[in-house]
């Protein structure tokens, strides 16, 4: 879990970070609302961060192997009642250092107004997934 914030704190500022959670996890969240997303994904660094892990061996991600990088990774955000995010849970794959670096990208879509709740950011759970490829 440190190392999954020490890289989220690399990739988007100790400032916001100081105040959002960042974990990884797993569950069933069928029933949290979902997000709409409403501009494009990650940056193109933290993917091909990713899939340089997997083509070093550094990591290993079940479904995906070297030369070929396609995943879809669900993920949680916890608005509290002035509409800033105050948790955000990615969904283990396996690889806690690349699981950090989606997080610090994730909070920076996030930032930028990349999903939305239906209504805007109100107090609640929400969930999402980013998809992203790299070839």
């Amino acid at each position: 879990m440190k190392r999954i914030l020490a890289a989220a704190a690399l990739m988007f500022g100790a400032s916001q970070l100081a105040a959002t959670t960042v974990e990884s996890g797993t569950g069933d969240w069928s029933n949290i609302p979902e997000m709409r997303q409403m501009v494009d994904s990650i940056d193109s660094d933290t993917v091909a961060a990713i899939h340089e892990m997997l083509e070093n061996g550094e990591c290993t991600i079940e479904g995906q192997r070297a030369g070929k990088l396609d995943m879809t990774v669900p993920f949680l955000i916890q608005v509290n009642a002035s509409g800033q995010i105050d948790r955000l849970v990615v969904e283990k794959f396996g690889c806690e250092k690349a699981e950090g670096l989606l997080a610090g990208a994730l909070l920076k879509l996030l930032d930028r107004g990349g999903y939305r709740p239906k209504g805007g950011m109100h107090e609640g759970w929400f969930r999402g997934d980013v998809s992203f490829a790299h070839s």
